[in-house]
């Protein structure tokens, strides 16, 4: 009886994961979610695309559920350049995310361009487009179904369901714009403009990718006043995102004292996000650990991210500067 009873949880679990990846064949709500939002900023929104102080590279790694076995694991690498004399950015980010044990996988490869404006002595903007190559694949074969369950023996039969194909790419577009001061900062992002085919399942007719919206707002208080003291600061944050009929607004804050960061978010109805970081010389190193506060948080295990960032240093430019590098935090 005990055996029947964890063998209905195991199956319970595997059906719960399988129906979360496969329950809608538009994939509705699939686009990952970084909770280490502005280290990966230009994943945000490409208006941020060049706004640093010199060329950088950042990765982050992403593992969602650890406590379920290969739930969701994401990998994001960027590489942008400073473009000063055209008072411009370009960068380059690549994406791979993979779901249930490697049977579900999405490759995005994706170029940004933004360009910097002066609009008044303290107020600045930017204008970013992205442009990506996307392919989304799946391995039926180490998938499980309903059809394929014994109550005693787990799975054992061989499936009727009929399949889908096994792998498709398409082409993305977005767009973006961000204002800012020295002490604000506000922006919007438009994604998949041009609604993607990417289903992989025949059963309907459906598969096009919502247009995902983005509003994301910051601010920077100082609290150490004095200019020869340890820089202290708050940084209170907003994020909203709409994609089809699914909301979300992240809400939180950062601590910076010097080099040192601590950040607490909360997503809205899903997760509490703590947040720890460290820079030194062109160095940065981010922890952030998701706790969530949905039915899942039982057997889920959270999430855990890391992100590591190198900012190279740039020649000086000797052609007069038409913008401001943005303030925003870096974790």
């Amino acid at each position: 009886m005990k055996i029947n009873i964890i063998m209905k949880k195991y199956i319970k679990i595997k059906l719960v994961i399988l129906s979360i990846l496969l329950m809608s064949n538009s994939f509705y709500s699939q686009d990952i979610e970084f909770s280490q939002f502005y280290a990966t900023k230009n994943y945000l929104n490409p208006a941020f695309t060049g706004l640093t102080e010199g060329n950088s590279f950042t990765t982050c790694y992403r593992n969602q559920w650890p406590s379920i076995k290969k739930a969701y694991e994401s990998h994001y690498v960027n590489y942008e350049l400073k473009l000063n004399k055209y008072n411009a950015g370009l960068g380059i980010y690549f994406l791979n995310d993979v779901a249930g044990e490697g049977s579900l996988k999405r490759q995005t490869l994706a170029f940004q361009y933004s360009k910097f404006f002066r609009f008044t002595k303290k107020l600045y903007g930017s204008f970013g487009l992205r442009g990506s190559y996307n392919i989304n694949s799946i391995e039926w074969d180490k998938l499980t179904w309903g059809d394929m369950i014994d109550v005693r023996r787990g799975f054992i039969y061989n499936t009727n369901q009929p399949m889908g194909s096994s792998f498709e790419n398409y082409f993305d577009t977005g767009a973006g714009f961000l204002l800012y001061t020295d002490k604000l900062n506000g922006g919007v992002a438009v994604e998949h403009i041009n609604r993607p085919n990417i289903g992989l399942l025949n059963v309907s007719n459906d598969s096009k990718l919502p247009i995902r919206y983005k509003l994301h707002l910051g601010g920077k208080i100082r609290l150490q006043e004095s200019p020869n003291a340890t820089e202290v600061y708050i940084a209170p944050q907003l994020i909203y995102t709409q994609q089809g009929k699914n909301k979300q607004i992240a809400v939180g804050s950062y601590l910076i004292i010097s080099k040192f960061a601590l950040g607490v978010w909360h997503r809205v109805n899903d997760s509490f996000i703590f947040l720890i970081g460290m820079e030194q010389n062109d160095f940065r190193i981010g922890y952030s650990y998701d706790l969530g506060t949905n039915s899942l948080i039982n057997f889920s295990g959270g999430a855990h991210e890391i992100s590591l960032t190198y900012n190279f240093k740039q020649k000086s430019y000797n052609g007069k500067k038409k913008y401001r590098v943005i303030y925003c935090p870096k974790f």
